[in-house]
């Protein structure tokens, strides 16, 4: 019987980024109501600061689970959306939720992830 391996190498940075506690609130926002701009974010994350914010959103980009999208407006807005990546990744952390919640972890009633949500249609469609 052969043994299947799995090199964790890749996840090294990635692991950093989705560990912080704002990466995942900011994935399970976006994946909710889709794309937000900068202070809808920050009003929807409350106590986030706009330093942490912007380190947040710009790692979550960099890592390819977010998309920045610049808004030629004047003043120009920016809109953040999750990318293919991060809506993989969200679907991934519902059973996660679930196998928590089964397993004793309590619902916050300011929880932002539903576990179903319009904005799924985007995974379910492919």
């Amino acid at each position: 019987m052969s043994r299947e391996e799995l090199c964790l190498c890749p996840l090294y940075g990635l692991i950093d980024v989705i560990a912080k506690k704002w990466s995942l609130l900011i994935i399970a926002v976006l994946g909710n109501e889709g794309a937000k701009g900068f202070n809808e974010l920050q009003r929807e994350l409350k106590g986030i600061s706009p330093k942490t914010l912007s380190k947040t959103l710009k790692e979550l980009e960099e890592y390819g689970l977010i998309k920045r999208e610049v808004i030629n407006t004047k003043p120009p807005r920016v809109r953040y959306s999750l990318s293919e990546s991060g809506w993989e990744l969200r679907s991934l952390l519902i059973p996660l939720l679930k196998w928590v919640s089964k397993r004793g972890g309590k619902k916050a009633p300011w929880c932002p992830i539903k576990l179903t949500h319009p904005y799924e249609r985007h995974t379910n469609s492919k």
